[in-house]
């Protein structure tokens, strides 16, 4: 007779009959723990963060094969099957629990599962962590990204801007600079360039973004004080609204205010990241940047946008918008990244490549 313990079944994933039945009227706790274990996030979109992401699922399925809820697995995971199985808990009056707050907190739990099983665009708020490259060592940036309302596709982090974050500590700033030299970052996001920027440079680093956005980029920026900090950098969080590119208003939520006057005569470098989605983008962008790039041969203004088909109108624009102000490039290349909308069949998040175009321009 073969043996039942936990221990022989390491490498076998959970299969969704191995978790505990509605039927058989599970305790309170051993559902939150089942539920618990069945969190599942996107990681982040290189091959180390991959095989940690691995190594961290690999080490999830011994504790859930370990735990006395469950029988040792036969066969994998049928993602279908597990979301059955968290739609009959959703379903289920759970009469056998007499706490009701308990209840709520196990339909909530179920909610945010299959919430995650849903795609990008459904994730619940999640904070993850990103390693960017120094010249010295790598540094771990921690963002916060709530979860996605309406059109704030500012409150996700994407490809271009993972991209560019581990690309800066390549290139050279314009030399002359004092320490903590000033940087300004266009339609910031969740903020991993800006805080990346800060981190790598040792700059003062100002990131702006339209004024529904900028609280979590706030936030964002005071988790990684410590990182920012060590690198010799400072960041401030400040709305800019490209279509009234004259004014950037403080932001004091916990982080440094903006000070205007400290940079009246411009940045000496602009960074942004995904900037373009709207056939309005590129002029707003372009006079934004016009607006605010230090009048100095040495300035530099560096972008990273993904080459989406559907926006290949506005990148084009861009780059004649760019030679119209005289700004000209300096240094570009194409790099493939990846992005983590929806999910594959296995049940984890279905990365896809993305290609995107970096570009260094400077004053004619």
């Amino acid at each position: 007779m073969p043996s039942t313990s936990f221990e022989d079944h390491d490498d076998a994933p959970i299969h969704v009959f191995d978790l505990p039945q509605i039927h058989t009227k599970p305790a309170p706790q051993v559902l939150l723990d089942t539920l618990s274990l069945l969190t599942s996030q996107p990681p982040s979109w290189d091959a180390g963060d991959t095989e940690e992401a691995d190594a961290s699922a690999n080490a999830l399925a011994k504790r859930r094969r370990r735990s006395n809820a469950f029988r040792p697995p036969p066969a994998r995971v049928d993602e279908a099957g597990l979301t059955r199985y968290l739609t009959n808990i959703i379903g289920s009056d759970l009469q056998w629990i007499d706490d009701d707050a308990t209840k709520e907190e196990i339909w909530e739990q179920v909610s945010l599962r299959l919430s995650e099983r849903s795609g990008r665009n459904a994730m619940p708020a999640m904070s993850r962590s990103f390693r960017v490259p120094t010249a010295e060592r790598d540094v771990k940036i921690t963002i916060h990204e709530p979860t996605l309302t309406a059109d704030n596709l500012g409150l996700k982090t994407w490809a271009s801007s993972y991209m560019l974050a581990k690309r800066l500590h390549t290139i050279p700033t314009p030399s002359g600079l004092t320490p903590d030299f000033p940087v300004l970052e266009l339609g910031s996001g969740t903020g991993l360039v800006g805080i990346a920027a800060a981190a790598v440079w040792g700059a003062s680093v100002t990131l702006t973004d339209l004024p529904e956005i900028v609280p979590n980029l706030s936030r964002n920026i005071d988790a990684n004080q410590a990182t920012i900090q060590a690198g010799g950098g400072s960041a401030s969080a400040a709305v800019l609204d490209w279509s009234m590119s004259d004014e950037i208003s403080p932001f004091t939520l916990g982080s440094s205010p903006f000070d205007a006057n400290s940079s009246s005569a411009g940045f000496p470098i602009i960074l942004a990241a995904d900037s373009l989605y709207s056939p309005e983008h590129p002029r707003l962008f372009v006079q934004t940047i016009k607006r605010w790039l230090r009048q100095s041969a040495d300035a530099r203004v560096i972008v990273e946008l993904p080459l989406r088909e559907a926006y290949s109108p506005e990148i084009k624009d861009f780059k004649e918008r760019m030679q119209d102000i005289g700004l000209h490039i300096l240094d570009q290349s194409e790099e493939v990244g990846y992005d983590d909308w929806g999910w594959n069949n296995s049940g984890r998040s279905g990365q896809q490549k993305v290609n995107c175009w970096w570009s260094i321009w400077g004053w004619q």
